[in-house]
């Protein structure tokens, strides 16, 4: 018959710590089905006859169908800095866009090219894929539209800045679609296995050692 007498303080802080653990991995194995499904949906997304069909058919889904389209003529473009193979900056215009129901009209924020920081050379889309307008970071700087950089997306200041009514600009964007997300990409799905196998490890190791020391002390032994 075993004995066991838990040392207070040390039982408190292994359960407490235990417990964040496998919540940790349980949080990486739900990212873990996430990202899956988000990859499944963008492989199976197909493609889209226009811009229109895209808008109207969009939901609330991550991502739109592919759209292959002449590059739009745009006007004034704004200059947001993005980090893609290397740094630059994506040239963004407006495009007014009829509403789904026929009535009025709206404008879409559209990439119209990437400009390298080095070279200077402009890449220019060739098909677009609708997602919802990022959200800035924390971390992420002011814009600055007297000079023309941007680093986060702002509807009101960037509306302003093109010249476009700004409760008539869509809460998605169209950038280029050049490939998966980097969000997909970054950390595919094994990654986050690896991470939830690590997690659950760091428990039992902590079980391990948390039994250890009662035996080595003589608070968990055979009566």
């Amino acid at each position: 018959m075993l004995r066991f007498r838990p040392l207070p303080l040390l039982t408190v802080f292994t359960v407490l710590a235990l417990a964040l653990l496998i919540a940790l991995g349980n949080w990486q194995m739900r990212r873990m089905a996430w990202k899956e499904d988000m990859i499944a949906q963008f492989d199976a997304r197909g493609q889209a006859a226009s811009l229109s069909e895209a808008l109207c058919t969009m939901g609330a889904a991550a991502f739109s169908p592919s759209i292959r389209m002449p590059a739009p003529l745009l006007g004034e473009e704004l200059r947001l800095y993005a980090l893609r193979e290397v740094p630059g900056h994506v040239r963004i215009g407006a495009l007014r866009v009829p509403a789904c129901n026929g009535e009025g009209e709206r404008y879409l924020l559209i990439e119209s090219g990437f400009e390298a920081v080095r070279g200077g050379q402009v890449t220019r889309p060739r098909s677009w894929r609708l997602e919802p307008l990022p959200e800035p970071g924390f971390f992420t700087p002011g814009n600055d539209p007297d000079t023309n950089e941007w680093y986060g997306f702002d509807r009101i200041e960037m509306a302003i800045a093109l010249n476009v009514p700004a409760d008539s600009v869509l809460d998605v964007w169209a950038r280029a679609d050049d490939g998966r997300p980097a969000s997909l990409e970054q950390t595919p799905p094994a990654k986050h296995l690896g991470y939830a196998l690590t997690w659950y490890g760091l428990a039992l190791a902590l079980v391990a050692v948390y039994l250890a020391l009662h035996l080595a002390s003589g608070r968990l032994r055979r009566g």
